[in-house]
């Protein structure tokens, strides 16, 4: 079986628990996005990522997100705009987490003009609110695998897990049978890959980037080239089911 083959097999078996019901992942990739129809269903249409690469941002989902969780604050920053409020939004996005950074646009949101936004809700500490648990169940979460993660080219990360259109856990995937491992997948990290984009500048986009193969897991938050520092992310292996090895339980 040819090398490229075995590391696909391997992208295969992982997306294919995320996207189960266990894992509760959407499978797609970056020239679609995804837009919430009605009773918890959704429908894949063109754009995604690549329709406006310069952004970093499935502006779509993220828009189509706003507006089905928080359609009062979409009403009032649509009247705002003369036109196109989709790309508008995008640029107002951009400028917070610019401003911000993304871990706090994350946890706390942001505001336009007065106009409070949220580009997530997290998971209630009870049941009991039944419009904070709705609004939780309407993220989107997807796997996307071979995502062009530059404004030009043809480079792409093996897997890419975004939430509501904002990229933000890359990994980079290597199987041993091919005759390259985890430390291959760091390198590649560390030499392949300009800190200064914006889906890889730190803090504005991907705030995780691991480095996996078949036993070893690790992890960093920050690309800084050479000085690109990984941690272990895993409890280490000496094989399929025994402990050993670097790790980090």
């Amino acid at each position: 079986m040819p090398a490229q083959t075995k590391e696909k097999n391997l992208e295969e078996d992982i997306e294919s628990f995320l996207c189960s019901p266990e894992g509760g992942f959407f499978k797609c990739d970056d020239r679609h996005s995804l837009l919430y129809v009605e009773d918890g269903t959704y429908q894949m249409v063109g754009g995604g990522y690549m329709e406006h690469r310069d952004r970093a941002l499935d502006a779509a989902t993220l828009v189509n997100f706003i507006q089905t969780t928080q359609p009062k604050a979409w009403d009032r920053f649509e009247r705002m705009c003369n036109s196109d409020s989709t790309a508008k939004f995008a640029k107002v996005f951009n400028d917070a987490v610019d401003r911000l950074g993304m871990v706090a646009v994350l946890k706390h949101g942001f505001k336009h003009r007065g106009i409070p936004f949220k580009v997530v809700f997290f998971k209630p500490e009870s049941g009991l609110n039944e419009s904070a648990a709705d609004r939780y169940a309407k993220n989107v979460c997807r796997c996307i695998r071979q995502f062009h993660f530059a404004e030009t080219g043809n480079q792409t990360i093996d897997m890419v897990l975004d939430v509501n259109g904002i990229p933000l856990v890359s990994i980079e995937l290597k199987d041993q049978f091919t005759g390259q491992d985890v430390e291959n997948a760091m390198r590649q990290w560390r030499e392949d890959r300009d800190p200064r984009c914006r889906c890889l500048k730190f803090n504005t986009r991907m705030v995780a980037f691991f480095a996996v193969d078949l036993e070893n897991v690790y992890m960093t938050t920050k690309l800084e080239g050479a000085k690109t520092f990984f941690l272990p992310f895993n409890q280490g292996s000496a094989g399929a089911g025994n402990d050993g090895g670097a790790g980090n339980p």
